[in-house]
């Protein structure tokens, strides 16, 4: 026993006798390895350092369809399915400087266009983007996300993460040879020259993901010094307990006072859309698109300005609708956790005059749900609400569209917009009918089965409904194969 403490007692005397020298061996050998890790980091194989492995981004504890990894070099780099998004373009030293507007413009789907035309003017111009903590800009992006508690560090991430540069004082800005002021009104109405919308549209896509990354759960505080808002809230109140896995529609009805009728008209005259489908919101409109995908039997939520009550009392009424109908009324603007319970709906039904639906429909397809789970264009025809198109038959004329049988004529109305090769696509068998071309009947088809499974759903919505086979055999009856 006495051993054994006079071992120890010799030990630790050794160590307190050299412990400065032991200090010192113990930081070079920290500092070794830490140099060590770096030369592997910066010189190593860089096919040796992969990205995490992608999976599947959870807001609110519900899953959405986007895929995503963490680039493991710069935490900035977010990579979707294979495409990574980087807030950098060619600059000079100049700056767009969006300074805090005398008044805030319109409601959050105004402003977060403003800020991504702002995107469009810098990189359009080679500008730098700059704004102050207490502006537009800040109140837009933090209406979802990048809560923070410390000013310095939210600084930094808007400059790495969104390309945007805090401007404090006037000093800030002496080191720019132009600066340029803009206001969230000015941005709204600006057009990129050439208008490259799918350029635009992949960016803008990008910026909105990074947003959502960084939602708010009221951990933080937002610019004006109060605790951010918790966009889970409304979520939480309406399915206490089974936010994740509930399944249910939001409707989002606007009247805007007779405004969302005169731009539903416009629309209407470049789209295709029946413009009294997303004004009206129809118990047959409604049902029309969710029969289908099973949804009559989940909770229904409402939207709605108030100022239409016979929205409200149309779907109250409806012995299939009305007992899942839940209404959040006079709604005339939507607040950050009523925007993330659209965005993570398994369906929205959209009014394309309000620029809040326009908003969540972007957003929803940042987040990657598809044209099934999405719908603001419809177009009534047949008796029947099919995927509105928007009509651009190039150099062929209305009337070639005539004389069609009525199995296939709905098939005429059937159009998507294609992101990825940049181009109106128009599924038209009266076309293919007229110039008898055997190429173009089955280009059509293969393209919209193998390719574009909405489409072909579609089809086979407005037909007779018995399959692609039933389809080939009628184009055969008459000739066209």
């Amino acid at each position: 026993m006495n051993i054994r403490r006079e071992t120890t007692d010799r030990f630790v005397s050794l160590i307190v006798k050299h412990r400065r020298a032991l200090f010192i061996i113990c930081a070079a050998i920290s500092l070794i390895l830490s140099l060590f890790n770096d030369a592997l980091y910066l010189f190593g194989d860089t096919n040796a350092i992969t990205t995490q492995e992608p999976h599947n981004f959870v807001m609110c504890d519900r899953s959405t369809p986007l895929n995503y990894a963490i680039h493991p070099k710069m935490t900035q780099q977010v990579t979707y399915s294979g495409d990574t998004f980087v807030p950098q373009w060619p600059t000079q030293k100049k700056l767009l400087y969006l300074r805090k507007d005398d008044y805030l413009f319109g409601h959050i789907g105004n402003q977060i266009n403003s800020l991504l035309h702002a995107y469009n003017y810098a990189r359009d111009h080679q500008l730098e983007l700059g704004t102050t903590f207490h502006g537009w800009v800040i109140e837009a992006i933090q209406f979802m996300g990048y809560e923070s508690n410390d000013n310095k560090e939210l600084r930094n991430e808007m400059r790495n993460e969104l390309g945007i540069t805090i401007i404090r004082n006037s000093t800030d800005l002496v080191e720019y040879d132009e600066v340029i002021q803009l206001t969230a009104k000015d941005l709204y109405f600006y057009k990129s020259p050439g208008d490259n919308w799918e350029a635009n549209m992949n960016f803008h896509i990008g910026i909105l993901r990074r947003i959502f990354l960084r939602y708010n759960r009221a951990l933080g505080y937002a610019h004006h010094g109060l605790r951010a808002t918790n966009v889970c809230r409304t979520l939480d109140d309406l399915f206490p307990g089974s936010r994740s896995s509930i399944k249910y529609s939001v409707i989002h009805s606007r009247f805007m006072e007779g405004r969302a009728e005169f731009k539903l008209n416009q629309l209407a005259k470049t789209s295709g859309l029946t413009p009294h489908g997303p004004l009206e919101m129809s118990p047959k409109y409604v049902r029309m698109i969710l029969k289908p995908l099973g949804l009559l039997n989940h909770p229904i939520i409402l939207f709605s300005d108030g100022e239409l009550p016979s929205v409200e009392q149309g779907l109250m009424r409806d012995p299939v609708i009305g007992p899942k109908l839940i209404v959040l009324g006079n709604k005339t603007s939507l607040t950050g956790p009523d925007v993330t319970l659209a965005i993570l709906s398994d369906v929205y039904i959209g009014n394309p005059a309000s620029v809040t639906s326009g908003y969540i429909a972007r957003s929803r397809y940042a987040l990657g749900y598809n044209e099934e789970q999405t719908y603001m264009f419809r177009k009534e025809h047949l008796d029947k609400w099919i995927s509105a198109f928007w009509i651009k038959l190039h150099n062929y004329p209305l009337s070639c569209l005539e004389g069609v049988s009525s199995q296939l004529e709905a098939s005429l109305f059937i159009q998507e917009a294609d992101p990825l090769l940049g181009k109106r696509v128009c599924v038209v068998f009266g076309i293919c009918d007229k110039i008898r071309s055997r190429p173009c009947v089955t280009d059509i088809l293969q393209y919209n089965e193998n390719s574009h499974p909405m489409i072909h759903r579609e089809i086979l919505l407005a037909s007779t409904g018995t399959g692609t086979k039933s389809i080939y055999k009628d184009l055969t009856r008459k000739g066209m194969l």
